[in-house]
């Protein structure tokens, strides 16, 4: 009798083992699928805000009427000296990088905006051996200054027009074109914006996510444009841009802006973009970039520029329309 109650307790005891034992790795294996279900959907949801802010915005459609990026207000003027260095020479030179350039691969511009403000990354942008472009403010303190440096170095100067925004949060600064202006108005502030900057060949939009969307503003500026010779880059800082369009349909050569590199200011951030600008002109031939004269900027494409060299050429916006 003392031996088969001693296997029964020991039975019973293995039963309430069991019993323990497997509702434990059931609540375990629930906890565990709900963590990693919880992981998963912040993951999704974290690149899902990536994609939309970063990348989708440039490469991909995005909504209509929505604002892709505008630009911020100029910084605050930043000088170093009084004037500008540039060669004893008042005709244009040509390019300082003699290194020999592959002529087919496909065609990366990088147009530097916002020239005009700060004055000692202006001049350090202008002394990069490497081909950009860049777009000056009309009435900048230093524009008149750089522009021709710029002019003399050989570069290609284009005027960064003031174009109203959408947000009255933004300012797009002096002799900017508004729509509540006349069309007699609106071309006069073309005109004198032209005039400060005296070598431009072409014009982009500085802000304007509200002017490029009204097809008779565009219109004029394109008619003014086809007069004076000039062509226009839709900076593309809305989706409802008809810029490109109107642009077309004047006779006035254009082209669209694919990618901004420093809407992020961290220079692993503009390098990612700049892969993403090469990747577009490896699809498609050509590939347009916005960039500011911020530090990081200038250091980011310092340090990446260089790493796809081998892949496509760095060129002047003349050289993609």
């Amino acid at each position: 009798m003392v031996a088969r109650k001693t296997r029964t307790q020991r039975t019973n005891k293995k039963s309430v083992r069991k019993q323990w034992l497997f509702p434990s790795i059931g609540r375990v294996l629930i906890f565990l699928f709900l963590f990693f279900g919880l992981m998963f959907s912040l993951c999704s949801a974290g690149y899902v805000v990536f994609f939309r802010t970063v990348f989708a915005q440039e490469i991909m459609p995005v909504l209509k009427n929505s604002v892709v990026f505008e630009e911020p207000d100029p910084p605050p003027h930043l000088a170093v000296g009084s004037v500008v260095v540039v060669p004893n020479s008042t005709a244009p030179v040509t390019e300082r990088d003699n290194k020999p350039k592959r002529t087919d691969l496909p065609k990366v511009a990088i147009i530097v905006d916002d020239i005009g403000y700060n004055y000692k990354i202006g001049q350090q942008l202008l002394e990069m051996p490497l081909e950009l472009t860049f777009s000056f403010l009309p009435f900048a303190p230093y524009t008149k200054q750089l522009e021709n440096a710029a002019h003399v170095l050989g570069k290609t100067v284009l005027l960064h027009l003031p174009l109203q925004p959408q947000s009255s949060r933004f300012d797009p600064g002096p002799g900017a074109l508004m729509l509540a202006d006349s069309a007699i108005v609106q071309i006069e502030k073309l005109r004198r914006c032209l005039d400060e900057v005296p070598h431009a060949v072409g014009v982009n939009n500085h802000m304007g996510s509200l002017f490029t969307q009204d097809t008779d503003a565009m219109q004029r500026i394109m008619v003014e444009l086809s007069r004076q010779e000039l062509f226009f880059v839709d900076s593309y800082t809305t989706s409802a841009s008809v810029a490109l369009e109107v642009a077309l349909k004047s006779g006035v050569k254009s082209a669209r802006r694919h990618v901004f590199l420093d809407n992020v200011l961290n220079q692993e951030q503009i390098c990612g973009q700049l892969e993403k600008l090469v990747d577009v002109a490896l699809k498609g031939g050509v590939g347009i970039g916005i960039a500011h004269p911020h530090e990081v900027t200038l250091s980011a494409l310092k340090s990446c520029v260089p790493l796809y060299e081998s892949k496509v050429q760095y060129v002047s916006v003349l050289e993609v329309l």
